[in-house]
């Protein structure tokens, strides 16, 4: 679970939940992404024998990896309190890194997450100097783009390395937990799983085996007025009917640390070729 902020301020919804989990692996073969103009969908998408496929329409938010720079415009690289000296979450989830803007590489026609084990001077959440043992990377559309229900479609690949914590999720954009969307987090090469976390319990939530996050894979998310669905893939892992959020979010993709690094840690990459975002 991540919990993200340290002033979380929640507020009542009474609404019903229920789960659905799938655990049998799935590979899925990355497909290509493409630019696209910016127009409104409202087609829900379907479940097949294959990825989930999108909504009729463009996307409003369509991003790629194309060239050897982050589009800037679209993506900040800290969360939204940061300087741009870098950051860290200093709320309740255990992260061990520091997310600088030089471990955002793009080439290759993707986006490069880097997490490095290197000395890096930081601060504390109060200010005062820290000596951080790893460095990362992180984006997020906090500033350009966010929405209220949606499709949401990621091709990604993950690390699964020894304490790698990498995820792709949704964040309220009015600052407050909860809500949070988890499209998917992995901890460590043992553990994965997607998790909704609403304003009130209960929450939904699937862990499944890594395998099912092997390799290039497409994440998606059906976000609705009365539903929310999360495929990996394939497969669909949860569902949650009811007690939805009904309030703008954005996305971040990041690549944290939840141990102390030691040799052998803090090393790997989440590789990113698009995410694409419907208005439902």
């Amino acid at each position: 679970m991540r919990w993200r902020y340290k002033f979380a301020i929640g507020l009542p919804v009474i609404a019903a939940l229920t789960i659905s989990a799938a655990v049998i692996p799935a590979t899925v073969p990355a497909f290509g992404a493409r630019t696209a103009a910016a127009t409104a969908a409202s087609t829900a998408p379907r479940a097949g024998r294959g990825i989930p496929r999108p909504p009729r329409g463009t996307p409003v938010f369509d991003a790629t990896f194309r060239g050897r720079r982050l589009d800037r415009r679209m993506w900040a690289t800290c969360y939204w309190w940061a300087g741009p000296k870098g950051c860290k979450n200093f709320g309740r989830s255990p992260d061990a890194e520091w997310y600088l803007p030089s471990q955002d590489r793009v080439y290759g026609g993707m986006l490069h997450l880097v997490a490095r084990r290197r000395r890096t001077v930081a601060t504390t959440s109060t200010g005062g100097r820290k000596v951080y043992d790893c460095r990362s990377g992180m984006i997020s559309s906090y500033s350009s783009f966010k929405f209220e229900y949606g499709f949401v479609q990621v091709v990604a690949s993950i690390p699964h390395s020894r304490g790698l914590w990498p995820a792709l999720w949704l964040s309220a954009w009015n600052k407050r937990y909860p809500p949070e969307i988890d499209i998917v987090e992995s901890w460590g090469r043992n553990k994965t799983g997607s998790f909704y976390h609403p304003i009130r319990r209960p929450r939904a939530r699937a862990y499944y085996s890594p395998r099912l996050t092997r390799g290039w894979q497409t994440y998606s998310l059906y976000w609705s007025r009365s539903r929310l669905r999360i495929w990996i893939g394939r497969r669909l892992v949860v569902t949650a009917r009811g007690n939805v959020p009904h309030q703008r979010m954005y996305f971040i993709a990041d690549l944290a640390e939840y141990l102390r690094p030691r040799r052998g840690y803090c090393t790997g990459q989440l590789l990113i070729r698009s995410v694409k975002i419907w208005k439902l």
